[in-house]
């Protein structure tokens, strides 16, 4: 039996109990550590909000920011997770730890090693276009500043790369914290970067201090690393180094590698293909406003500081989604991969479709207080020093367009883990080339509105992430036989968007009430956009109450019994 070869003696994940309760549990656990994680995550931005606002020295930033990040996608809770985490388990299952051990010492071997080879060839292709791009004024001096970025921040990758598999082999082991903890190290290290080592050592000088930083991500990655290596051991986990990419274990996970790396590339690739648009049609503030393409000369229709808008906007609407989702569809893959490996199909679908309500219901409550209060929350967390109501301006109008596509958002992470756990890497794949051509088409296409600008980012995702949802649950469904899409889950969309009604009604009628009751920049900020926000939530959870649609006690309620929905 699974619960007698785990090291800490837990009996929560064992076949006996119900697994829909031990995923609620176990998620609400991760939240409540991916919390921790998400508040120092947005004190970073607001302190980077602060310190460079939404100039170039910011766009900079996120741009080298995004490749590591990129690949981390790619190579390390992407492709290596989705693959690793089902065979793991399997092995667990069918051959014991000995074999589970060997197989995770060959994993880290194999990627470790692809890895080097990545950084080292990134970092020579960056150096070569460095040293074929001559400066030419500001323009030139900024692109220069993202490529000194990247090539300082490319090493990251490798450490993150790892952290994410390792995080993936404590969940599978039913250790959940420590995983959720380790990005609060990166946030400290940035924070005390932007916040206090940079000013100190070079005042005034924004352009220099964003080098600091750049240090601080990748001496976090390290330390993320020494972090949860002696929790690993202390779960009982062999580590060790056996590169053998021969080996037929090994060599089954390539095959399946390949699609799924290129399926979470394809997804991967378009947020940073975004990035790549965003940057090349920005003109920086002193430089050239047009640029030539194919003999046609166009005027960049962006404006400075375009790409970190979508960051800050892209950061608000992760807070939510890391806190409640991912930590709900972290806790779900190891069970989803467990009934699949036992063929239990009416447990596996029945599992599958209460956790993607449960994503549904809590995408459409923060999507619905991000439409009706962006603006309040982006000057409550941002509008200081470096960062003008003006920036607040954009950033919200932005948010408006993630907050509608937040319940695909949700819904997406569990569609993929329930394709990951019955062995379907290929289908993710295809659904993702069939939508980038579109997301990048819709991009291009409205962009060079006034009124829409970089806006044009978000609006696309709206677009391809909600069809790319419904093929995926359509499609999903039919694997399995079994409908996902049925008259129930219907219903209980129809009832969640009146609560998401009377919730973003509540919101948006409290929020002029509250200004100007109370005194003091940041305490009147706070008062403006928290109390609407309460208001909006109760209202929403008192009408789905009423509504009686049980995903509010499986958020609120410590145990619920399954023949109790």
């Amino acid at each position: 039996m699974v619960g007698s070869w785990y090291p800490t003696g837990r009996t929560d994940i064992i076949p006996g109990m119900s697994a829909q309760r031990s995923i609620v549990t176990s998620a609400k656990l991760i939240a409540v550590c991916t919390l921790l994680s998400r508040i120092t995550g947005l004190v970073r931005e607001m302190l980077l909000a602060q310190a460079f606002g939404i100039q170039w020295i910011q766009d900079a930033f996120c741009y080298a920011f995004q490749i590591p990040n990129l690949f981390r996608r790619l190579l390390g809770e992407g492709a290596m997770a989705a693959v690793f985490v089902p065979t793991f388990t399997r092995t667990l299952e069918q051959e014991g730890p000995a074999q589970a051990w060997r197989l995770l010492a060959r994993t880290l071997a194999l990627l470790c090693v692809a890895l080097v080879v990545v950084v080292v060839t990134l970092e020579l292709v960056v150096l070569a276009i460095w040293l074929l791009m001559p400066a030419e004024g500001a323009a030139g001096a900024g692109r220069q500043l993202i490529l000194a970025l990247t090539a300082l921040m490319l090493p990251f990758m490798l450490t993150i790369c790892v952290v994410a598999l390792l995080s993936a082999i404590l969940n599978c082991v039913g250790s959940f914290v420590p995983a959720a903890l380790a990005p609060v190290l990166l946030n400290i290290a940035m924070i005390a970067a932007v916040g206090g080592i940079g000013p100190a050592l070079y005042p005034g000088d924004p352009g220099t201090q964003v080098y600091v930083v750049a240090v601080a991500v990748v001496a976090a990655g390290v330390l993320q690393v020494l972090f949860l290596v002696p929790v690993l051991r202390a779960n009982g986990v062999q580590l060790g180094w056996r590169f053998e990419p021969r080996d037929p274990a090994v060599k089954r996970m390539l095959r399946l590698l390949v699609p799924v790396a290129l399926g979470q590339g394809v997804l991967a690739f378009g947020v940073f293909l975004d990035a790549q648009i965003c940057v090349l049609l920005t003109h920086e503030r002193g430089g050239v406003m047009t640029a030539g393409f194919l003999g046609w000369t166009y005027v960049r229709p962006l404006e400075e500081g375009a790409l970190a808008t979508i960051t800050y906007a892209q950061r608000l609407y992760q807070f939510p989604l890391g806190v409640l989702v991912i930590s709900l569809a972290t806790a779900a893959m190891p069970a989803f991969s467990r009934l699949a490996a036992r063929q239990e199909w009416p447990g596996w679908a029945a599992e599958v479709r209460q956790s993607l309500r449960l994503a549904v219901f809590e995408g459409i409550l923060t999507g619905t207080m991000m439409i009706a209060l962006g603006g309040p929350i982006v000057r409550l967390l941002f509008e200081y020093r470096q960062f003008t109501p003006e920036a607040t301006d954009r950033v919200s109008f932005v948010l408006i367009f993630y907050g509608l596509a937040m319940w695909a958002y949700c819904a997406q992470h569990i569609l993929l883990r329930g394709f990951y756990s019955l062995g379907d890497v290929r289908t993710p794949l295809w659904i993702s080339v069939a939508v980038l051509p579109l997301n990048v088409a819709l991009t291009l296409a409205l962009i060079w509105f006034d009124s829409i600008r970089e806006a044009a980012f978000a609006i696309s995702s709206v677009v391809t992430s909600g069809l790319a949802v419904v093929v995926g649950a359509v499609v999903l469904q039919r694997r399995v036989h079994t409908r996902l899409l049925d008259s129930a889950m219907a219903s209980a969309l129809a009832r969640m968007l009146l609560a998401a009604g009377a919730g973003g009604g509540a919101a948006w009628l409290a929020a002029p009430l509250v200004q100007g009751l109370l005194a003091g920049r940041i305490t009147a900020r706070a008062f403006e956009a928290l109390g609407p926000l309460a208001v909006g939530t109760a209202a929403f959870l008192i009408v789905a109450w009423l509504l009686r649609l049980p995903e509010v006690g499986l958020l609120v309620a410590q145990r619920r019994p399954r023949n109790a929905r």
